[in-house]
Order: structure tokens, then C-alpha cells, then sequence
């Protein structure tokens, strides 16, 4: 349906702007005794391509650069080696999208708090699994999502957005891990806005300290038995529905529910890959004068 070749020119143009004040004369980040075949800005580019054109396979991506653009990638390095590279340039892949958040964030009103579950091992195997188990810190822990009704295995995306679909940040947790606990560590975060969560957020101390901390006013729906209860503005609940409709295109066009790592590492790679490439489709949005939210239109234009 798209193009990889034309794509990947143009995330690499926006990813080598975003990164300018990391990358030395030759797109690299780290030094290298030897000059790589594939620098650092074109490996980061290519992996927020491949996941905005919805290939989050590494294989299918490597099959498809041998046969179909062949001619088109001549400094094509191996995909074990790419892979690895991949995950140590995380924690950069990651900064494109907080350099899009913090370039979009004075054209919204509101922030919206959520989580996701992200399950990484089928319940069948709860007791037999051995993959993310490498260190018992990051490995996965036994969950229950409350949207879909039933337990899984592996770890929540907590993530703040904008009003307009734009991530201000992401964290990602054992799955075990309260929804409220996120927001006790938020960091760099917008003063003076306002944050509208769901009820799983419901804590005075919490909404007492955000303030104090970030000046931010957080609003959750009261509970049915609670006797102070008042009726949700519905103003609020609109603005909430971004949310809902950002994990959709997660879960639709990015297939973040759809597990190919077998390590923590790995995972986190790819999430960040799909975070920051989503981002990157909100920007090329912003440029073209589209709404932000339409990121399958993004390339079309």
C-alpha cells in the first residue's frame, strides 16, 4: 500500500531534525572505531517506519527490503544486527516522541491518564512460560483488566495524552501495578492543565499532591455510593474518548497487543517504536494543516 523507500526518506528527514543536538556529522549517536554500514539516525528511522506502515515483524520487514527494494537499500545491514543496535538506541527512539509532544503541547486544553494491558504470554502457559524471566525485576507478573474481563500475563502502558491524541509521556509496569502508581512518579509534565482520569484514579491525597507538585487539577467521575456524589460533566467524558480512540489505533494499526520480543528489552524497543512513529504521523498531521487524531490519513499526503 505504501512505499518503505519513500517513507523511510521522509521519517528520516523529521527523525534527523528531532535529533540534531545527538547525532555528530555522519547521523551517528555513540562512536564507533569502525564506521557502520547503516547509521544510527537510519536505523531509528526505519524502525519508526516499519511500525507506522503496521510491519512490526522483523523478518517480514528483511524479506520484503531483499525482494522488493533490493536496489533501494544497498547498505542494508544483517536484521540480528540491526535488532541489536535497535534495542540500544531505545532510549533515543523514544526522545522523538517527547520532542513532538513538546512542540504540540500548547494547542491542547487537557491531558487524559490511562493504561492498557499489554499481554505477553498466553494464561495457558502460566506456569511453564520461561521468555522475559532473564531478570526477575522486569520479568512479567499476572494481571486483571477490567475492560475485558478476565486476568493475562504481562505488563500495563501508562500513558498521558493530550486532547488532541498527542502522547506527553508513556511508562510501562508489571501488570500487577496500580493505575494510581503512575501518577505518584509523573516527572516533566505540563503545569497549569487540566487531567481527567477515570475512576481507578480516585485518591484526594493524590489530587491534593498533584496540584501542590505540577499544578495540575485532576478530575475523576465519582463513584455511585460516594455522598458527595455529583454527575460527570459531559464535557469531560468527550474529551476522555481520545483516549479510548488512542489505544484503538494502537491496537489497530500497530498491533500492540501482537508480541514478537522474547525480553523485556525487546518489548520496550518496540513500544517505543510504535509510540514514537504515531508521533511522527501527528506531526507530518500538523504540517499538512490535518487533525492530528487521523494518523491513516498521515501518509497519504
Amino acid at each position: 500500500m505504501h512505499n518503505i523507500k519513500t517513507n523511510f526518506k521522509r521519517f528520516f528527514g523529521l527523525c534527523k531534525n528531532f535529533l540534531k543536538e545527538e547525532v555528530d556529522n555522519k547521523g551517528n549517536i555513540q562512536f564507533y572505531p569502525k564506521t557502520p554500514a547503516m547509521t544510527d539516525l537510519e536505523v531509528i528511522a526505519l524502525s519508526c517506519t516499519m511500525e507506522a506502515l503496521g510491519i512490526d515483524s522483523e523478518n517480514l520487514l528483511w524479506s520484503k527490503l531483499k525482494k522488493d527494494y533490493a536496489g533501494l537499500f544497498p547498505k542494508l545491514i544483517c536484521r540480528t544486527r540491526f535488532n541489536r543496535r535497535r534495542r540500544r538506541l531505545q532510549p533515543h527512539i523514544i526522545k522523538v516522541q517527547l520532542k513532538v509532544s513538546s512542540c504540540l503541547e500548547n494547542e491542547s486544553e487537557a491531558m487524559v491518564v490511562d493504561s492498557v494491558p499489554i499481554p505477553v504470554i498466553k494464561m495457558a502457559r502460566e506456569k511453564t512460560f520461561k521468555a522475559f524471566k532473564k531478570n526477575v525485576d522486569t520479568a512479567p507478573t499476572k494481571g486483571y483488566s477490567a475492560v475485558n474481563k478476565g486476568w493475562f500475563i504481562g505488563y500495563k502502558l501508562h500513558v498521558i495524552i493530550f486532547d488532541n491524541g498527542v502522547v506527553q509521556q508513556s511508562y510501562v509496569s508489571k501488570a500487577n501495578v496500580h493505575d494510581i502508581n503512575f501518577l505518584k512518579e509523573i516527572k516533566n509534565v505540563p503545569s497549569n492543565k487540566l487531567l481527567l482520569g477515570d475512576r481507578a484514579y480516585r485518591s484526594n491525597p493524590l489530587q491534593l499532591d498533584l496540584f501542590e507538585k505540577h499544578q495540575i487539577t485532576l478530575k475523576v467521575p465519582f463513584r455511585s455510593n460516594q455522598k458527595d456524589y455529583k454527575k460527570h460533566p459531559k464535557k469531560y467524558k468527550t474529551k476522555r474518548q481520545m483516549i479510548e480512540t488512542f489505544f484503538a489505533q494502537m491496537c489497530d494499526q500497530f498491533n500492540l497487543k501482537r508480541n514478537y520480543a522474547k525480553s523485556y528489552e525487546g518489548l520496550l524497543t518496540r513500544l517505543s517504536s510504535k509510540l514514537s512513529s504515531m508521533a511522527v504521523l501527528h506531526w507530518i498531521n500538523h504540517l499538512n494543516g490535518n487533525k492530528l487524531a487521523q494518523i491513516k490519513h498521515a501518509l497519504y499526503f
